[in-house]
Parts: C-alpha cells; structure tokens; sequence
C-alpha cells in the first residue's frame, strides 16, 4: 500500500525556507506521523530529509534525488519514485516534499492530512488540491488548539475512489 502524510494550512501551504508553516507547534502532528510511519518505508525529497536533519528510526528512509545526493549511513537514495517503489521493503509513505507529493498522487492508495485550521502567509510551497471525485473522505477527528498545540487542527483521511471505465459503446 502507498500513502501519503502530510500537513497543510487553509491555503494548502507546507511549508517555507525548507520548514514546516508552525515550526514544532504542533507536536500532536509529530506524534500522528510517527504513528502512521513506524516500520514503513519512507519517501521523501532531498530538501525534505535536509530539513528533517537525520534518518528517522525504525522506519526505512528513502531519499530521491536525480543528482546522486550523497545522503547519510542509513539512507537509500534513488533517482525516481518508481525507484522507490521498487527499493522500499514495506507498505510505502510519502512525507515530502511539494514536488514529490504531486509527482506521487497518482499513485497513492491513502492520504493521511492533517488540515492545520490557520493561514501562514509566507507559504511557498504548496500540497494539490484533493479532487473530491478522486478522494472519498472516510474519516476527520477535530482537536482544538490547547496548551501543547498552537492551533486547532484536524486529522483526516482520504482514499482513493475506484476509477469506472465507461464502457465500450455499441452500435
């Protein structure tokens, strides 16, 4: 299976000079991907690991890059996401970066969101906009902002609808 994680404003930003929008203000989000990802194969960009810093443990870390990244012990770097596909040793996860979600939509089987209920004009980068007649919403859990988490966000998940192939039409 193939996911994706990701998390987004109102406006659909991720991110900005390589970061998360809310820095680490939402810790409950960091905890959420840390759940959904253990043991899986992770794939992201090159800016996405850079920003990250390290290999995420228990869960295998792939880096694609088409100029050879030389990525630390620990750390797969492939030139494609098909690449990937075919390197990752369990169910995959897409984790970034704008790039990369959009080069993998196509593909994925679940996108796990977190819609952050906040707008951070300094976006430049960007998540796709969910066609509700690709992804069926099948679940949203709402937390409130409180003392450990700046703003109010929400969990939810999409999956892939199945494509119908209209049928040949006969004469």
């Amino acid at each position: 299976m193939k996911s994706i994680l990701v998390a987004y404003d109102k406006n659909n930003g991720i991110g900005a000079d390589n970061d998360l929008l809310w820095g680490r203000d939402l810790p409950a989000d960091l905890a959420h991907f840390k759940t959904l990802t253990m043991g899986k194969s992770i794939v992201m960009g090159r800016k996405t690991f850079e920003s990250i810093g390290r290999a995420l443990p228990g869960r295998q870390n792939i880096v694609v890059s088409r100029s050879g990244y030389a990525a630390p012990e620990g750390v797969l770097v492939v030139p494609s996401l098909e690449a990937a596909y075919d390197a990752a040793d369990n169910d995959v996860a897409i984790i970034g970066g704008g790039q990369i979600y959009e080069h993998a939509l196509k593909d994925i089987d679940i996108i796990y969101a977190t819609e952050v209920d906040a707008e951070f004009p300094q976006a430049t980068v960007f998540f796709p906009e969910i066609s509700q007649e690709i992804w069926l919403e099948t679940s949203r859990e709402r937390h409130e902002a409180d003392e450990r988490n700046k703003y109010a966000y929400e969990f939810v998940t999409y999956a892939s609808t199945p494509q119908i192939e209209t049928p040949p039409v006969v004469h």
